[in-house]
């Protein structure tokens, strides 16, 4: 702690002393916290970015084929019983 600000603590009552440090690990906290969130964020950023290269991979694997036509092609190829 600065010392004006260690100074300033020293003169307070031993119930203010313990406010101003349970006061001090909120903050503590909540910084620990802040930072927690963030690294979520950056990993859930990552794998987004991960799947994404991996969306529409087979778009072009339909590009020339009619699927109804493939699909009568596959029925008529078919022997039932």
């Amino acid at each position: 702690m600065p010392k004006p600000v260690a100074d300033l603590y020293d003169t307070l009552t031993l119930t203010a002393q313990q406010e101003a440090y349970d006061f001090m690990m909120y903050l503590l906290q909540k910084q620990q916290n802040l930072s927690e969130t963030m690294q979520k964020d950056v990993r859930k950023q990552k794998r987004m970015a991960a799947l994404s290269e991996f969306a529409g991979s087979m778009k072009d694997t339909w590009k020339d084929i009619d699927a109804l036509e493939y699909q009568k092609k596959l029925r008529e190829e078919r022997t039932i019983g």
